[in-house]
């Protein structure tokens, strides 16, 4: 229910507000009176009469970390799984395929990734890095 109109009525749209100040509108270069605040609000921050304000925010969230490049935000950042293969062994008959575990290295710095076996002394088998693969980025490719 909204109160009626009458004296005494009225509510007081000043009331909690602190900010009262006007905005710079017009300039005179030249002795030409123009107009230099077209996007700025009005007396108190509120909009002038027919004034539409950009808004000061994005619809779109705004992403969050630092603008530094990857390999100064990602620098010493290692990301590290632990994994197995199975390879067939055909020298023995006892033995139809042996389970090596290895660990999988991904360097956030430049995108590398490198496999690495543990090495077992006396195993006889040869072992320590497997594979190491650096990611190419097609966006940086320049195609003639």
């Amino acid at each position: 229910m909204t109160l009626p109109l009458l004296p005494g009525n009225t509510f007081n749209r000043n009331l909690g507000k602190e900010k009262f100040h006007k905005s710079h509108h017009f300039d005179f270069p030249n002795d030409v009176p123009t107009m230099v605040g077209e996007e700025k609000p009005g007396i108190g921050g509120e909009p002038l009469v027919g004034q539409k304000l950009k808004p000061k925010f994005s619809v779109f969230p705004k992403g969050h970390g630092s603008d530094a490049p990857a390999w100064v935000v990602f620098d010493k950042q290692v990301l590290c799984f632990k994994a197995y293969f199975q390879e067939s062994v055909q020298e023995r008959r006892d033995e139809q395929y042996r389970v090596r575990k290895c660990k999988i290295y991904f360097y956030l710095e430049d995108d590398t990734i490198q496999v690495v076996e543990p090495e077992v002394k006396n195993s006889g088998i040869t072992q320590g890095i497997i594979a190491v693969k650096k990611l190419r980025h097609t966006s940086l490719l320049l195609l003639y």
